[in-house]
């Protein structure tokens, strides 16, 4: 009873001193941009400028990070490999798991610290989970996710697991160019089938337009796509299964209007005035074109670009930051309590009085 104690009473110290671990377990992209893995660097960047002591974790030591696509301050936070044995945990300590890396649950299930899935995209919920299973049988009780509807989502499928939303921000070097835009498309699809399909679609319905450029965004760093569709007079998102939508937020940033295909699971922030949506995904040739002759003829609504700033108006970095930095320090204060009960039933009477 002593040594359990000495061992709660150290970490009760750990956690009223923030030094209890708060790993983040990321997807390796090889390499590839990401904007999911954007964000769990930016809750890590966040939270060790508030003084606490997190880290990326990954699976596999030969992780390609994410050097080539985010600054050198992402680049060297702390790292921590699976793989390496780097993952040793105790009960003050938290880890912080992607909703696609449900597998993940079943090593880390005996470990005595406490898990929270993290879900960004709701469509890999589900993806590695064993048929009958949910988080709460590997003791998940917490959910950090982006938007009302996931949250509905994962309530319908896992009651017992309380979700807080922390709606992501979009950097501020996403920005219209100080140059006039450019007869350029940025186009963005979760398939890149899809992306030369519509481009190969475009030209030959409108040759008339060849002329016009596309820029497709995969394979650059998050600066150059920021540059990118700020010079692009239009974008265009074809993403059915995504449940934030961030890559449309960004064009709004840049003052560039969105050509997109209706999400399954639409987002909050997404309305009919804030850009060109459709839910037939075969008429975004025609749409493009349209808006194209439009743009030339300077005759794109006003209105449009008004509703785009107002939306990404809402989102910001520092709300960000605090809806992180509140979630994880209500945490710690509810396990300090969990702690400071477990001392006082180990504790001899005549200690407490």
């Amino acid at each position: 009873m002593e040594q359990e104690l000495t061992q709660l009473q150290n970490g009760l110290t750990r956690i009223k001193n923030k030094e209890s671990k708060i790993y983040f377990l990321t997807q390796d992209t090889g390499g590839v941009a990401s904007a999911s893995v954007a964000t769990t660097y930016q809750y890590v960047k966040y939270l060790r400028e508030a003084g606490y002591t997190a880290e990326i974790l990954y699976e596999k030591k030969d992780y390609k990070g994410v050097g080539e696509w985010l600054d050198s301050e992402y680049v060297e936070l702390p790292h921590s490999s699976i793989e390496d044995g780097e993952l040793k945990v105790g009960p003050a300590d938290f880890v912080v798991v992607p909703e696609l890396y449900g597998h993940v649950l079943e090593q880390i299930t005996n470990m005595p610290c406490t898990k929270i899935m993290f879900s960004q995209a709701y469509d890999y919920i589900l993806e590695t989970l064993n048929p009958g299973f949910g988080w709460s049988n590997y003791g998940v009780t917490k959910c950090i996710t982006t938007s009302d509807s996931q949250k509905e989502e994962i309530k319908k499928l896992f009651p017992a697991v309380v979700s807080t939303v922390i709606t992501p921000s979009i950097p501020s070097y996403f920005k219209p160019s100080e140059k006039p835009k450019k007869p350029m498309i940025a186009i963005h699809t979760r398939d890149q089938r899809d992306t030369m399909k519509i481009i190969k679609s475009f030209y030959l319905q409108n040759p008339q337009f060849k002329w016009v450029t596309f820029r497709d965004m995969r394979g650059l760093s998050r600066e150059e796509f920021a540059k990118n569709l700020g010079e692009s007079c239009a974008s265009i998102w074809v993403d059915r299964i995504s449940s934030f939508g961030t890559f449309p937020l960004e064009s709004m940033m840049c003052d560039t209007p969105c050509i997109g295909t209706l999400p399954i699971m639409k987002p909050e922030w997404l309305t009919e005035e804030n850009g060109i949506w459709v839910f037939d995904e075969s008429k975004i040739v025609e749409i493009t074109a349209g808006f194209l002759k439009n743009w030339l003829e300077d005759s794109v609504p006003v209105k449009l670009h008004e509703k785009m700033k107002e939306t990404t108006a809402k989102l910001s970095e520092e709300k960000e930051r605090t809806e992180v930095t509140k979630f994880f320090g209500t945490l710690m204060t509810e396990k300090s309590t969990e702690f400071e009960s477990a001392i006082n039933k180990l504790t001899p009477v005549s200690e407490n009085s």
